[in-house]
């Protein structure tokens, strides 16, 4: 695939450092590690869910993808956004997101970016996930018993992002992870970190990205202790496993062939953006992204997206709209993704900017 692309524009093959050529060919051409899958191995699987309606629109490609607050989820080193994503604004933004989850369950999310100086940003999200209360049920009350059982994820965290150059940009996320089940809980700490390069082809950016580094999460609380009463008295405690955070390593590429600004071909009306990634958890599953972003004028979009090497994720559509508020850029994003038998996931964006339309 890359050796058409690299036929078809010779002429610009020598922009392409070393480098950038061989992360290039890993991100095109993954090898899936040999070995058995070893799913559902990790604990707090709502933090693999894709935040935002724009990269999930693409099937979930994006790490180099430059955008805005949005992203803090994916790569911080992405959220502010380079060129046309942040134009004429200092990188200030807020974006809320909801997913409409299968199986009854819901997941939201908050997150803000705030400039410090023309270099560095600080950014904090917040990520929920879970359902409605249910009744409890028993060996002896199978109906319920009229108890009501209450569950939820939930993860905070705060961000910095630095431009070391004006081509690279490093975030790094630290962030407190907690699961609760009636009256059990679980919670740990963990770490993101993300790089994104703007080689020197025009609209070409490479993204990294590492997630949920940190410890493991084991469940506990008095929900555990079984007190049988009696003469001798005393408690058993169920015992519970230590399970990781589901780690991810995500390495992509994003290339702007048409557009305003930064882009291979430069057009005031039309934009096209092309991603591709290469994602791998450690349950051992290797999975390959590609999407593409259609934009009209800066204001309309529409996207697709499609995930291989996946049981479930395969095809992804959205559409998204921008219009200035005053002194800002208010964008709305809707992504629709196909969850095969697990039926099909919708995601609503509203962002807002200091980065209004020209």
């Amino acid at each position: 695939m890359f050796t058409c692309i690299a036929s078809k524009w010779a002429g610009c093959a020598y922009r392409l450092p070393k480098i950038h050529l061989a992360v290039v060919l890993a991100v095109l051409l993954p090898i899936t590690a040999c070995g058995f899958e070893k799913t559902a191995t990790t604990a707090a699987a709502f933090l693999q869910i894709g935040v935002g309606g724009r990269i999930p629109a693409m099937g979930n490609a994006g790490v180099a993808y430059p955008g805005g607050p949005d992203m803090l989820a994916t790569n911080p080193a992405a959220a502010g956004g380079i060129g046309p994503e942040r134009g004429r604004g200092s990188g200030l933004g807020v974006s809320v997101s909801y997913i409409d989850w299968f199986a009854g369950l819901r997941h939201q999310s908050a997150m803000v970016l705030v400039p410090v100086s023309p270099t560095l940003r600080f950014g904090l999200q917040l990520l929920s996930f879970g359902g409605d209360e249910f009744e409890q049920t028993t060996l002896a009350a199978q109906e319920g018993n009229g108890i009501m059982v209450d569950y939820g994820d939930f993860a905070a965290g705060g961000s910095v992002i630095a431009e070391l150059t004006d081509r690279f940009t490093v975030g790094v996320t630290g962030k407190y992870i907690r699961q609760d089940l009636f009256n059990t809980s679980a919670s740990t700490f963990a770490f993101d970190v993300g790089t994104l390069l703007e080689t020197e082809l025009d609209g070409f950016n490479i993204g990294m990205a590492m997630t949920n580094l940190g410890g493991e999460m084991q469940l506990d609380g008095r929900d555990l202790i079984d007190e049988p009463g009696g003469v001798s008295g005393g408690e058993t405690r169920l015992a519970t496993s230590a399970w990781p955070l589901p780690l991810t390593f995500q390495t992509g590429v994003a290339w702007r062939v048409i557009g305003r600004e930064n882009a291979f071909r430069n057009n005031e009306l039309h934009g096209i953006m092309l991603v591709a990634d290469a994602k791998h958890l450690n349950e051992s599953v290797t999975s390959v992204h590609l999407g593409a972003e259609y934009g009209f004028a800066e204001s309309v979009f529409l996207r697709g997206g499609q995930t291989l090497e996946h049981d479930s994720e395969k095809w992804a559509f959205g559409c998204g709209i921008r219009v200035n508020l005053y002194n800002y850029a208010l964008a709305a994003d809707f992504a629709y993704a196909d969850l095969g038998d697990l039926d099909s996931v919708q995601r609503i964006t509203l962002t807002l900017t200091d980065n209004p339309l020209r």
